[in-house]
């Protein structure tokens, strides 16, 4: 039974029945049915359905120079550091996930899966194998083990994405993303972090056209 805005398990009128004809099983399913929403609130999940997805992560922190033309430079490093601050109230074993694209769009980005830190460090090559520098997009968003991901936060807001560019020599051009967790292996389904589908069947043979 849901009970409130979380989904916990009461016993409720059934409880109140076993307990007034079996007092001993009564404070048994009690005690069962407190262990259950406790293991629940402690990993994360619900006893009963999903958790609501967490508030949205309020910002993302870049170590670098500041947005210039939309762009932030991190000189002589292709190591970028950044953070997230979320001050709304979470509970324990929250995940967080910061998503890294060449598009502003997100079609196809690269899953980073930092767990409970609100820090991330990663190293992006300078430029792709052609000699092209690199503009890369970041977003981080939030997830608990038993629910659904929050909406992403982008760094400089859905229509004004702010671009990363390093600062080193390295050259390589990333391979395509294959996602995360139970999302498309395509790399397409961006923003889903463990995944918002318990289980993922195996992707099936391409149909014939022919």
């Amino acid at each position: 039974m849901v009970k409130g805005k979380n989904p916990i398990l009461d016993g409720s009128r059934e409880l109140n029945y076993v307990t007034q004809k079996d007092v001993y099983m009564g404070n048994l399913f009690s005690r069962i049915i407190d262990a259950v929403n406790n293991l629940a609130a402690n990993v994360g999940a619900a006893a009963v359905g999903k958790l609501p997805p967490p508030p949205p992560v309020n910002a993302i922190n870049v170590a670098g120079s500041s947005p210039s033309n939309g762009i932030i430079s991190v000189a002589n490093s292709e190591l970028l550091h950044l953070t997230l601050t979320h001050n709304s109230p979470i509970q324990r074993n929250i995940r967080y996930f910061t998503e890294v694209d060449t598009s502003p769009d997100f079609i196809q980005p690269h899953v980073i899966d930092h767990g409970t830190s609100r820090s991330v460090f990663v190293h992006l090559p300078t430029q792709d194998s052609n000699g092209n520098t690199q503009t890369y997009y970041v977003r981080s968003y939030a997830q608990y083990p038993g629910g659904d991901p929050c909406k992403p936060y982008v760094l400089g807001g859905l229509t004004g994405a702010i671009g990363i560019q390093m600062g080193g020599s390295s050259k390589l051009t990333l391979l395509p993303s294959t996602g995360s967790g139970t999302a498309s292996p395509t790399g397409q389904q961006g923003a889903k972090g463990l995944g918002d589908i318990l289980y993922r069947p195996a992707p099936g043979p391409k149909r014939s056209v022919a």
